[in-house]
């Protein structure tokens, strides 16, 4: 059963429609002014309403608006039944406001049903709401109402001054009059006073000649206070200047305008929307104003709260930004224009789905959990408008509108790429280190491997003179000592490099490599070289920076098989603490900064991040070993340096290197060379605890005149060395021995007999192993895989020493 609300002032249109309704089946329930249809909807909401327009406390329009404003009533149909309000202007303003049909009276009985029925099916066909007006559009319906009111006021008062003037014209029908301007006046009265908006009118001198109830809530006065007064009695003087210039303007113009004023009356502030248009009477002479006014204090204070949080929103570091279930963006503050690169006014109403994301998989996954969960927190990869990567942690919160249905989401977007940067160089250097140290373990266990096939190929050749045995034998030396490079580069990796500290011009040894490649590389490739003058100096081994460079160009070379242009150059450059604090290599102070760019292939990103690894290698079997630019990067660590790269595919890449840089020249260092000697009989106690070591540095010294005793380990050579010290002219140990290792032996040594000739030998880490070797007292120093003549060459140098 239908449930029908009618509102209407008259008894008998009440009476009427409710016998109408009841007959056709439906339940009725009546209210006699719009206030009072208000509380009967909210308590028991009906199935549809047929409210009439003119009506006292709360006429049909503005129930109208907040029957549409009330989220429980709003879906439910309002029918407007009026014979007062039968202009096209009035059935198009209710029409704005909401209503679902416009019904003049009288209608008749059929036709007044089959309308109820047109607009419940039509209800029930779930036909969209009609969404409620903007603020602009809200000012313009206000526009609207207040004409057709002062319309109707007009009209009334129009029929006021009839009655008065046929009143004038035949007194016989005083009484009559008397009723009909009485009726009219408390018409004019009751419509104003239904409005809760201000309604006034006023004289030309801007007396009030009518001020509603709406009127004096707003001002704190009664309005007998306020009729026949003007606006100095209710504002200040200042706000009462306002006012009344503002209504000379519109009887000057003769035209309606809205205007906003804020005045004080009773001692509160508030900010009004008035519309005011002329009042004439009937030919058209204006003879005062009338208007309406609305309180919008709060709407303006809100407005003014919103336009602080947005200022305050678009303080913040982060990018905050706001979109629809449509992914179309609602909100996008100043971070987020300097992050992404679009301005507010080009990102409001795009998809942000298509402005941020190239793959949108990763973004749908997140917004789905954000459905789901309310909430997500997470890293995701956007890109800014110039289509550079960036990497976001997003905090995205879904917000709900008054009935908890999902209304849209709010994201607020920090740019971590550059940490992630610093973290990803961070663990590739944990990374490094920990290959680091696997490696030099394994190079410890190869050049004892080594040692005895280089000494012993040595010895071998002293007792052949076959032509193809000896080419043998130099095909064998030749691979042991390419194994034994291998082995240093991994050392050099896994420890850093050791060499020679002298004062190196960087721009020499550019020239050397310009013209190298010249000379070897094909002459497809261009090869630049840009030298300035006044370079700073680097202290270093030229040696090895020249292996430095010659890796960075064999390796460009080899990115451009069918030539291209590879470039060499250098440049001052004093690394700052701001440049250092974002380089965790690097350290304040003077650099010299080479440069060695390619435009070849170039690398994709994952391949970048592998490149310094130990025998990694993109080239093809047997091209590569994998230890150039791990080699490469001990060096430069070695001289206390660091290495950047930046590569596109397809473009090309670029090497920089960083070397601490001195701008004072100082003094080169030169080192010796000595002549093979032989010994004279002295005897050399040996100690190394494997056991192919042992019987070719045997081997090797008995050849070359020298008796040997051998130790497998420092205990066994403690023992020895106690019974024999006087025999024993020079001892050569390893540094790395199970049971007691160099150190300890050395010092154990030493402590027996202060003045023995010592020299330790290592294959791991050979600066750090000098360093433990001279602290415990040795002079000699010697690096394994070594070769007879460096063997004896040291032996030499001990015995000559004085002890």
């Amino acid at each position: 059963m239908t449930h029908a609300l009618i509102v209407d002032d008259k008894e008998e249109n009440l009476y009427y429609l409710a016998a109408l309704l009841t007959g056709h089946g439906c339940e009725v329930s009546t209210a006699r002014h719009g206030a009072e249809a208000l509380v009967k909807a909210r308590q028991t909401p009906p199935d549809i309403v047929i409210s009439d327009l003119l009506m006292p406390v709360m006429d049909g329009y503005t129930l109208l608006r907040h029957w549409k404003a009330d989220a429980q009533l709003k879906h439910i149909p309002f029918i407007v039944y009026t014979a007062t309000y039968t202009e096209a202007e009035d059935e198009r303003l209710a029409l704005n406001l909401g209503a679902d049909a416009f019904i003049l009276k009288p209608a008749e009985p059929e036709d007044f049903i089959a309308r109820l029925k047109e607009v419940q099916s039509h209800d029930s066909a779930d036909s969209p709401p009609v969404p409620r007006a903007p603020a602009d559009d809200e000012k313009a319906l206000l526009k609207i109402y207040s004409e057709t009111l002062i319309r109707k006021l007009e009209e009334k008062t129009l029929q006021l001054e009839e009655a008065n003037r046929i009143l004038q014209k035949d007194i016989s029908n005083s009484r009559q009059m008397e009723t009909q301007i009485r009726h009219a006046s408390n018409l004019l009265h009751a419509m104003a006073d239904g409005i809760p908006d201000a309604v006034f009118v006023k004289d030309l001198q801007g007396r009030y000649l009518l001020f509603n109830q709406g009127a004096s809530q707003l001002v704190g006065r009664k309005v007998e206070e306020v009729l026949g007064q003007d606006d100095t009695s209710i504002f200040s003087p200042e706000d009462a200047r306002a006012v009344m210039e503002n209504d000379r303007e519109v009887m000057i113009s003769g035209q309606t305008q809205m205007v906003e004023e804020v005045l004080t009356a009773a001692g509160v502030t508030r900010t009004y929307l008035v519309s005011k248009a002329p009042y004439r009477d009937n030919q058209g002479n204006i003879i005062g104003l009338i208007g309406i006014s609305r309180d919008i204090t709060e709407r303006k204070q809100a407005e003014i709260k919103i336009h602080e949080q947005a200022t305050l929103l678009d303080k913040a570091q982060d990018a905050i930004l706001v979109r629809d279930l449509a992914h179309r963006v609602l909100y996008w503050n100043r971070s987020a224009e300097r992050l992404y690169g679009w301005t507010a006014q080009e990102a409001m109403g795009r998809s942000i789905k298509e402005l941020l994301y190239q793959d949108p998989a990763p973004f749908m996954a997140a917004t789905n959990e954000t459905l789901e969960k309310g909430e997500w927190v997470g890293e995701i990869q956007q890109f800014n408008r110039d289509g550079q990567t960036l990497i976001i942690e997003g905090r995205w919160t879904l917000v709900r509108d008054d009935q908890g249905r999902p209304r849209c989401i709010l994201a607020i977007n920090t740019d971590i790429t550059e940490r992630k940067k610093l973290e990803q160089h961070f663990l590739r250097t944990q990374r490094m280190e920990s290959i680091g140290t696997l490696a030099g373990g394994i190079a410890h266990d190869l050049n004892n491997v080594l040692a005895p096939i280089l000494m012993s190929i040595e010895l071998l050749r002293l007792q052949e003179t076959d032509p193809r045995k000896l080419d043998i034998l130099k095909t064998i030396e030749n691979s042991a000592r390419r194994g034994a490079g291998m082995v240093r580069q991994v050392l050099s990796f896994a420890r850093g490099v050791e060499g020679r500290q002298v004062e190196v011009q960087i721009g020499h040894l550019l020239g050397e490599i310009e013209k190298m490649a010249n000379e070897t590389f094909l002459k497809t490739i261009r090869v630049r070289c840009d030298i300035p003058t006044g370079l700073w100096t680097v202290v270093g081994d030229p040696t090895q920076l020249h292996q430095v460079l010659l890796n960075l160009c064999v390796n460009a070379r080899d990115a451009m098989p069918h030539g291209g242009c590879l470039s060499l150059s250098a440049r001052n450059l004093h690394v700052d603490d701001q440049y250092a604090s974002m380089n965790p290599e690097a350290r304040p102070g003077p650099h010299v900064v080479i440069e060695v760019e390619d435009n070849g292939s170039g690398m994709p990103p994952e391949v970048i991040e592998r490149i310094f690894e130990p025998f990694y290698t993109t080239k093809e079997l047997g091209k590569g070993t994998g230890l150039g630019l791990s080699t490469t990067l001990a060096i430069i660590k070695g001289h206390r340096g660091f290495i950047r790269v930046q590569s596109d595919q397809g473009i090309g890449t670029k090497f920089c290197v960083f070397l601490p840089a001195q701008t004072v020249a100082g003094q080169s260092h030169a080192i010796a060379g000595h002549e093979l000697p032989r010994g004279n009989d002295e005897l050399v106690l040996v100690i190394d605890d494997e056991a192919s070591v042992q019987q070719i540095t045997r081997q090797t010294l008995e050849i070359f005149g020298y008796r040997v005793l051998i130790a497998a380990d420092g205990a066994e050579a403690a023992g020895i060395y106690a019974l024999r010290k006087n025999e024993i002219d020079v001892v050569l140990t390893d540094m790395m021995m199970p049971v007691m290792d160099g150190a300890a032996i050395i010092q154990v040594l030493l402590r027996i007999n202060p003045e023995a000739r010592i020299i330790a030998a290592s294959g791991v880490s050979t600066e750090g192993m000098v360093s433990k070797a001279v602290s415990a007292g040795v002079k000699f120093f010697i690096p394994k895989p070594y070769t007879a003549e460096t063997l004896l060459k040291i032996l030499r140098q001990a015995l000559q020493a004085p002890a």
